[in-house]
């Protein structure tokens, strides 16, 4: 299911997906808080395949490479942005500097198995003298 187009319905199914309580996903998605209508949203079918989807696609994550990790990090920044809310530009941010992240480490981690390896090469080097 693609992004809802209702930037406020995408705001609480994300919250939602991530675990945030009704009313706190309510308010966050621009609601005014304390009206009761949190529940209302969340049944509208749209909004619950919507939180089924992402919460599915975190469940996929979990299990995923990390390069999958980062890119579904970075598709989450780019739908997050599209929402042109100061939450979802939050989001975007948080997103893609969970991703730079991940690279860093993956990068660090690279370094280390590269150095593992040559000091493994030099002693069968010296083993085989």
């Amino acid at each position: 299911m693609p992004t809802l187009q209702n930037a406020q319905y995408e705001a609480f199914a994300l919250a939602r997906a991530k675990g945030t309580t009704l009313n706190d996903a309510y308010e966050d998605a621009g609601y005014a808080p304390g009206n009761g209508h949190a529940s209302r949203v969340a049944l509208r079918d749209e909004v619950a395949e919507r939180i089924a989807e992402l919460r599915s696609a975190q469940v996929e994550a979990e299990d995923a490479s990390p390069q999958a990790i980062i890119a579904a990090l970075v598709r989450m920044a780019k739908t997050n942005e599209g929402l042109k809310s100061v939450e979802g530009m939050k989001e975007a941010r948080l997103n893609l500097i969970e991703a730079h992240r991940l690279l860093a480490e993956l990068a660090s981690r690279r370094a280390t198995d590269r150095v593992g390896l040559r000091l493994l090469a030099n002693e069968y080097k010296q083993s085989q003298a």
